[in-house]
């Protein structure tokens, strides 16, 4: 019991001491805003580090988001998955929300899927991974060509995220395929002039800190200056503009990656010519900062105020900083276990308890 209340204060004192200097780095940053110009140049594209939103009316606007729902069981012999996927539409007028519209309806039919691959448990996430993300970006795709936004918003970052290239030849088909759709994607936004944009509404990124250790905190003659490097090595972007960042207020904008021909998953869309920026806005209080990552249209300045006006004005929640339409396609396109149970039972009811449709032993122990 005494090593453990030893631990435990420990615990307490390592994350009180690094909170305290990420306030810290927090007001400094906030100091040296308008004396320090950070851009813009081939890798940042504003003046300062930290840049109020304009607000402009939502007089005319239509608005696309898209999320997608996926649960799923391993058993016996299979792997069973239900997903479902949403758009909505947002349409304002005159400030105000005037019309929602849905795709393919407001609450779709799962789509079940059975696996019957011998994949490793590291290989069926991956699997679970390219089939949602794969019928999300399609799910996209059909709403922009339905309802033809002028802002389409995707739940999760601009490129396919939690994916390495696989080993196996069958999992290389998922992901050649899930390549393909999100070129698909982006051609189809670039044509229709659409601002295509993902957030991120648990960013784990570290690119913004960084940033700020190469092109600021390196150049600072302080003695802090060592001890600040070491804090945000081990500092997450958010849990730091969390401190830097007031309501109404975004980071610079920023490349994606300074060399997208050697990232893992830009390189798969050298071939297309395309620019991916990032940046952080606050939204709301009592929240943390939200990513948003977004493809180059060529005025990528202009494309950010109106942006970041859209999400100021539709992030009404005063401690969940996210945009009204995710949120409703979060809440339309989710399922719960209880789907898959019923799934389950289904063909249990239809075809008996055969070998393949034994739960795993775990699930099973009399103990």
């Amino acid at each position: 019991m005494q090593n453990f209340q030893k631990r435990l204060d420990e615990i307490i004192d390592k994350i009180s001491y690094l909170e305290s200097r990420r306030i810290k780095i927090g007001k400094f940053l906030r100091e040296i805003n308008d004396s320090l110009k950070i851009g813009p140049d081939g890798e940042i594209l504003d003046e300062n580090i930290i840049n109020t939103v304009p607000i402009r009316s939502l007089e005319k606007m239509s608005v696309l988001g898209v999320d997608g729902g996926i649960v799923k069981h391993s058993y016996h012999g299979l792997d069973l998955m239900l997903m479902r996927s949403v758009g909505v539409n947002f349409n304002y007028s005159d400030g105000k929300l005037k019309d929602v519209k849905y795709y393919p309806s407001s609450i779709p039919l799962p789509i079940p899927k059975i696996i019957f691959d011998p994949f490793s448990d590291i290989e069926l996430n991956s699997c679970y991974n390219f089939e949602r993300q794969i019928m999300e970006i399609r799910s996209a795709i059909e709403s922009i060509e339905k309802f033809k936004p002028d802002v389409a918003l995707l739940d999760g970052s601009i490129i396919p995220h939690y994916i390495p290239r696989p080993d196996s030849p069958i999992l290389m088909e998922y992901y050649t395929n899930l390549i393909e759709t999100y070129k698909s994607l982006f051609k189809l936004s670039t044509k229709e002039k659409i601002i295509l944009v993902g957030i991120i509404e648990d960013s784990r990124g570290v690119k913004f800190c960084d940033i700020l250790m190469r092109r600021i905190i390196s150049q600072v003659e302080s003695d802090l200056s060592r001890e600040l490097k070491l804090i945000l090595e081990k500092t997450k972007d958010s849990n730091l503009l969390y401190y830097a960042l007031k309501k109404g207020e975004r980071t610079c904008i920023f490349n994606y990656s300074k060399n997208p021909k050697i990232h893992p998953v830009l390189r798969e869309f050298e071939d297309m010519n395309k620019e991916f920026y990032s940046f952080y806005i606050k939204t709301v209080d009592f929240d943390r900062p939200l990513r948003v990552d977004f493809l180059g249209l060529g005025n990528e300045l202009n494309v950010v105020d109106k942006l970041s006006s859209l999400l100021m004005q539709t992030s009404g929640h005063s401690g969940y900083g996210l945009p009204a339409v995710l949120i409703e396609a979060d809440q339309r396109a989710k399922l719960s276990e209880k789907d898959l149970d019923m799934f389950y039972s289904d063909l249990v009811n239809k075809i008996g308890n055969v070998s393949t449709l034994f739960k795993m032993r775990r699930e099973m122990r009399p103990f």
